[in-house]
């Protein structure tokens, strides 16, 4: 009896094993023709023309996802492919211009149907060899990217960041005011120095309104320029720029440390910094202004795009 139910156990264990077999089989399978089929449609629709694909990828540290270039077949197998929320599995981008045609893939229906949720950044680098080209691409000591038709090239110790999806359209580095140094890899606080630039949308600064409050204070000395609100905690310095045509530009709240920000052709800049830097504060502006100069790059025509260092 003993025997007989040692050998069942033995049967019942092969079949299981077979069939698990079988089934990382079938994955594996599944996910092979899922990269095969993607990658062939990708080459089919763009015709000859220039194009790349990217896929979704959950950051390091597990706030959600950004997308990422596809460099091996394995990126755009059926296994890997796992766009969340806002994020597509895969995006194929048609045309070496600012507006490229725009493609997502469905997995339901397998294939790449037009159209996308916008205003992604877009990391990867049209080829007409896009496949063969992006293998041999190692990833470089710049992120480079593309948002709302600007095009940016950022060295990775500012630990750069795309942001979107969200109500900041934009990019994050890692820099402390106030001059701006990267903060690197280095950086293992709790609170990293951000220093965020912002799309402003209808001509509204990100996070701060044009309405310029009453009761205003001039302010003379290092701080002229600035208008202080009355507030009743002495140690709660709150502060207003304000441009020729009497609108809120910038603002600096200030209790332990001060969040400052400000607006300059369309981009809202913010970072934070110590109440002793309060005297520097349109140096600070003038610095951060020149370092997003240098992170945006030329168009593809020659036009410079955006702000330029004044």
């Amino acid at each position: 009896m003993g025997r007989y139910l040692t050998r069942r156990a033995a049967l019942r264990l092969a079949a299981l094993a077979m069939l698990l077999g079988l089934a990382r089989w079938g994955l594996l399978a599944y996910g092979d023709t899922t990269s095969r089929s993607l990658r062939t449609q990708a080459i089919e629709i763009a015709a000859g023309q220039p194009f790349c694909v990217q896929v979704a990828q959950d950051t390091s540290d597990g706030e959600g996802q950004v997308y990422v270039p596809v460099r091996t077949p394995d990126d755009t197998s059926g296994l890997h492919l796992a766009g969340r929320v806002a994020h597509h599995h895969a995006v194929l981008l048609v045309g070496d211009g600012a507006k490229p045609q725009r493609f997502h893939w469905s997995r339901m229906e397998q294939r790449f149907v037009e159209g996308t949720y916008g205003p992604f950044p877009v990391v990867c680098q049209p080829s007409r060899r896009y496949f063969d080209t992006a293998a041999n691409t190692q990833p470089d000591a710049i992120y480079r990217f593309s948002l709302m038709g600007r095009r940016f090239a950022i060295p990775r110790v500012y630990r750069p960041k795309a942001q979107w999806p969200g109500s900041l359209v934009g990019y994050s580095v890692l820099a402390a005011a106030p001059h701006f140094q990267p903060a690197g890899l280095a950086c293992s606080r709790r609170h990293c120095p951000t220093v965020s630039a912002a799309f402003e949308h209808d001509g509204e600064p990100f996070g701060m309104i044009r309405e310029v409050p009453a009761d205003l204070v001039e302010e003379g000395g290092a701080l002229r320029g600035l208008f202080r609100m009355r507030t009743r905690d002495a140690k709660d310095l709150r502060y207003i720029q304000v441009d020729e045509q009497g609108n809120r530009v910038g603002e600096i709240f200030c209790l332990r440390d001060c969040m400052h920000r400000f607006s300059r052709d369309g981009i809202t800049f913010g970072f934070r910094h110590a109440p002793g830097d309060l005297p520097a504060w349109r140096e600070m502006q003038d610095r951060l202004v020149a370092l997003h100069a240098r992170f945006e790059q030329e168009d593809p025509a020659g036009a410079t795009q955006g702000l330029r260092a004044q």
